[in-house]
């Protein structure tokens, strides 16, 4: 390889670092986000609002990135519940099994907790959830669970745990 095309290849990187410090997702000292942006699937934090969920046409499809967003801006979907899957194998009956059980034990304490303004606002909200697929179960060792609390036609402007 020439000396051109190697300096090429790290202007782009350089150049590809710059573009992602300004897509990606700020948060603050706290974990907050504080400006929308992209985050990666495993970067999640519980109490993250996302503008929306990716289409996804197929079940076992992975998702790479979500669209972060602070909790006072427009936004459909908020992680309400963080948890794993105690699977010793995958199996994909397993861990929707698995996945919507660990969901539905942390809606139940979520409605046990928020005040009664929070549950007439999000009373009609969909529960959803992201689990592992079979590639990131074996490739990376996934057993996360995120459980999810919106809709794809309603809009919060307000975080469901405060």
């Amino acid at each position: 390889m020439n000396k051109n095309r190697i300096i090429g290849f790290v202007v782009l990187g350089i150049i590809g670092l710059i573009i992602s410090q300004f897509m990606g997702a700020k948060r603050d000292d706290s974990g907050q986000i504080t400006k929308s942006g992209d985050i990666g699937a495993f970067e999640t934090h519980f109490g993250d609002c996302l503008k929306d969920m990716p289409n996804i046409p197929d079940a076992g499809i992975s998702i790479n990135n979500l669209s972060a967003i602070p909790c006072s801006e427009a936004h459909h979907w908020q992680v309400f519940y963080k948890s794993s899957i105690n699977l010793s194998t995958y199996s994909e009956q397993g861990v929707i099994d698995s996945a919507s059980s660990i969901c539905n034990s942390g809606i139940e304490a979520l409605w046990q907790s928020i005040s009664s303004l929070k549950a007439s606002e999000y009373g009609d909200a969909d529960i959803t959830y992201l689990h592992p697929t079979s590639e990131s179960w074996n490739t990376k060792g996934d057993r996360a669970v995120d459980c999810l609390i919106g809709s794809d036609t309603q809009i919060y402007y307000s975080s469901v745990l405060n």
